[in-house]
């Protein structure tokens, strides 16, 4: 148990996680170092390497606390009575991560990160299946509308990276 104005390792555990998520956003997981990660935290970077055991193992708590969020929201999308409705309403919850631009890029960087590392891509598929089943229901098993909500989630990812209503306007 922590003592008087300290906090649990777990409690610090997700500070360091919230703090991270811009730095590993922004910069995507080669170009965040921990010592950053520390400095943003004001602690020390071994004690970021020993909460976490590395770079690696601090990036996949972000990955999770990003898909967590995501899963959240989706959890909360309400049961209307078609497959045409739950998907669209999963469609709009989806796009309200707009607004929460460094959980989406953290999804890109994760993406593109399992590109080469076998671990970070089993985590982001076991993240994507569990969207996927969570879309699955909510189509009703109507395989082109999970096709449908997935390109909608590849499509705000895009927009997110390059900051389109940036570029174009609001009204893009």
């Amino acid at each position: 148990m922590a003592g008087p104005g300290r906090k649990s390792g777990d409690a610090r555990r997700e500070e360091i996680v919230a703090l991270a998520m811009p730095l590993f956003a922004r910069h995507g997981y080669a170009g965040t170092r921990t010592d950053a990660v520390a400095r943003e935290a004001g602690i020390s970077q071994p004690y970021v390497v020993r909460l976490f055991g590395g770079k690696r193992e601090l990036f996949l708590a972000v990955v999770d606390a990003a898909f967590d969020e995501i899963a959240d929201l989706l959890g909360h999308v309400p049961r209307r009575p078609t497959a045409a409705e739950r998907i669209d309403d999963l469609g709009d919850a989806y796009r309200e991560l707009a607004s929460r631009r460094d959980v989406v890029l953290v999804v890109q960087q994760a993406i593109s990160a399992a590109v080469a590392d076998g671990e970070i891509r089993a985590a982001v598929q076991e993240h994507v299946r569990a969207i996927h089943k969570t879309a699955w229901s909510a189509a009703g098993g109507d395989t082109d509308r999970v096709r449908e909500f997935f390109g909608l989630v590849t499509l705000l990812g895009t927009v997110a990276a390059i900051d389109v209503p940036e570029l174009l306007g609001p009204d893009w």
